[in-house]
This record gives C-alpha cells, structure tokens and sequence, in this order.
C-alpha cells in the first residue's frame, strides 16, 4: 500500500523536472523539435500534450495578471492609439488635399517648364542661326569687296581679301551651298585676275617696245652731248695751254662739267610689269610670269634686230641702233629694280644674241657702203651705241 504512492510521487517529480524543462525552452524560444521526437519515441506523446496545455493555462494565468496589473495603463494607451488614429485621419486628408493642390500647381508649373524648355530651345536655334547669318554676311561681304577690286582693276587687294576667305572664313562657312559656291568661284576669280594681269602686260610690252626707240636716241643723245662737252672742254683746255705759252698769263678758262643729274635718267614706267610680278607671286605662280616674260621679250628682240628691206640702211641704221640701245637699257631697269624678275644669265644671253646679229648686219652692210663719209656715219653712231651701252654695264 506504501509503494504505490512512491511511484506516484517519482513520476510526478519527474513530470515536474519535464515541465520545467518544457518551459525553459519555451521561454528561449528553443527548437521543441528534439523533445517531440523523444516524447513519441517514448510512446508518451499524450503526456507532452498535457503538459504543453499546463504550459499553456500557466501563461494565461500570467497574461491575465499582467492585464490586471497594466489595465489602466492599457487602457490609455488605447485611447491614445484611437487619438492616433483620428490625427492619422487628418493628416491623411490634409495630405489629400494638398496633394490635389500640388497636382494643379504642378500640371501649370509642368506646362510652364515644357514652354520654358521650348523656348531655350528656339533660343539656341534663332543664336546658331544669326551666329551662321553672320559668318555667311561677313564672307558675302568679302566677296562683293573682292569683285569691286577686280572691277576696279585693284588685283592685289582682291587677292588679299581672297586669302582672308580662305584662311579666316572657309572651314566656318555653314551652308553648303554657299560654300561650294565660293569653292568654284575662287577659282574662276584668280583665273580672270591673271588675264587681266597678263593682258596689262602685253598691252605694256607693246607700249615699252613702242618707246624703247625714244629711249635709245634719248640716252644716245645724251652720250653724243656728253662728247661733245668733253671735246669743247678740250678745245679751251689745248687754247688755254697755248695762250698761257705765249705770255697771255692773266688768261683762265673753266670748265663746266656739271649735268643736271634730272636729265641723264631715262624715265620710263615699269609700274605694270611690277604689278604683274607681284599679282603672280600672290597667285603662286611667279616662275610662270617671268618664264612669259623673257620668252615674249626675246621674241621682240629677235623681230627688233630685223632691218628694214623697204628702207636703205643710211636711212635706218639710227632707228635701228636705237631701239637696240631702248631694249637693253630697259632690261638693265628691269633686271636691277624687278626683284629677280630676270635673271643675269637670261640678260647675258640676251645682248650676246643681240651683238651676233647687230655685227653680222653690220658686216654685211659695211661691205655694200662705198662712199667713206656715209660708212663713217654709221661708224660713229655705232661708236655712240656702245658708248651708252657701256654705262649700264654692257
């Protein structure tokens, strides 16, 4: 009778050290996954429910204390909570409301932005255009003062302005089609500025050929003068000595030996052949100039050193000498002044053309005068020729 209630106290100790067991790891939040596993392997899983519901009913207990002790307190924190709640309402409907506001002030701010944005936009398109328009005025501009040079015959500065389209304004011209335009334009405009060039040229080497006969008779003249003064100073010198032999010692002479420096320079023009060179240089093509150049000039020697067959050479030879004389003395002007127009090679060959064919004429004419006074002439003027020749260094 004693031993049963033994057993029965061990196994509720023992029920007690799992319940408290139980409620350990409750309380940790452990995994009960293990205890669950020994409970049904036991084969006491109504004994681990029984004590779960313990568990449970304990913790009600406990819950419903703590209520009771904390009710006030509950309470007005669910009041608190419903205030809450009623705040949260009216903020809820301020928010509303405001944010209907900001939607209608935001579509009209919207509209604003978009109308802003289209206007920079225009803006920077009306700046580009009118910064185009004025590169495209600037150059149209150039371009009339161009063609109002070469209107005028001012080549230099048309191919100045030129230079200042192509290196300032080319690469910055916007329109297609304008640019293109001026890219054949330049061209064709260079192209006409060197015929009009060459046309003043020629019209040049005509006039100089024209009055390279005065020219010559001009400085010839000026030789035959100069003797003469030096002959005349000769004379009152060779009178002088022989009034002085003879006692006449009160006797001087003077002589006077100045010459108006004015004179003895041949004026002639070189100003468009100067031009020319310039104009072809600027154009790039300077070599091309000067190769036109000698090569028209020796073909108007060749036909100046042609003697008239209409003509006898006592009637001509003067005319003749002359122009030979105009020649050379121009090429000397041209080959000191010109800048390296002529070269002295080219004028070397030049006068050594001239002197085989003046002296082959003379020769042939020399030989067909009988009358000495006549071949004497000739002779003289000859020596005037090379007189005057020899003062530009010939």
């Amino acid at each position: 009778m004693n031993v049963k209630p033994k057993r029965r106290t061990v196994a509720e100790n023992g029920d007690a050290a799992e319940d408290l067991v139980l409620a350990t790891l409750i309380g940790n939040g452990e995994d009960l996954g293990p205890m669950v596993k020994h409970a049904f392997e036991n084969g006491k899983p109504d004994s681990l429910l029984q004590q779960l519901k313990i568990i449970v009913k304990k913790k009600e207990a406990e819950i419903e204390e703590i209520c009771k002790l904390h009710y006030e307190e509950f309470i007005r924190a669910v009041d608190e909570l419903r205030g809450v709640l009623v705040d949260a309402e009216e903020l809820k409907t301020e928010l509303t409301g405001d944010n209907v506001k900001l939607h209608e002030v935001g579509s009209a701010l919207l509209l604003k932005v978009e109308d802003l944005l289209e206007s920079y936009s225009i803006k920077k398109n009306v700046t580009e255009a009118i910064r185009m328009s004025r590169i495209c005025v600037q150059v149209l501009e150039l371009c009339v003062k161009c063609n109002n040079h070469v209107s005028e015959g001012r080549f230099y500065p048309a191919l100045k302005t030129i230079d200042l389209i192509e290196k300032n304004y080319w690469q910055n011209i916007p329109l297609k089609a304008l640019k293109s335009l001026i890219e054949k334009t330049i061209p064709v405009t260079k192209s006409h500025i060197e015929k009009k060039v060459t046309s003043q040229v020629n019209e040049w080497l005509v006039h100089i050929r024209s009055t390279a006969r005065d020219i010559g008779q001009t400085a010839i003249g000026q030789a035959a003068s100069a003797r003469q003064r030096e002959e005349e100073m000769l004379a009152r010198k060779r009178k002088a000595e022989e009034q002085s032999s003879v006692g006449f010692t009160e006797l001087t002479y003077t002589l006077d030996v100045e010459e108006d420096e004015e004179d003895s320079v041949l004026k002639f023009d070189l100003t468009p052949l100067y031009r020319a060179d310039h104009i072809y240089t600027c154009l790039g093509i300077p070599e091309q100039f000067r190769d036109y150049y000698y090569k028209n000039r020796v073909l108007q020697l060749n036909s100046d050193l042609q003697i008239s067959s209409t003509q006898p050479f006592l009637e001509s030879h003067q005319t003749f000498l002359a122009q030979i004389a105009g020649y050379f003395i121009v090429e000397d002007r041209v080959l000191r002044t010109a800048g390296g127009l002529l070269v002295p090679s080219q004028v070397e060959t030049m006068w050594e053309t001239a002197m085989a064919k003046v002296t082959s004429i003379l020769e042939e004419q020399f030989s067909q005068i009988d009358t000495a006074s006549h071949l004497l002439l000739i002779k003289d003027y000859v020596t005037l020729l090379g007189t005057t020749l020899r003062q530009y260094g010939y």
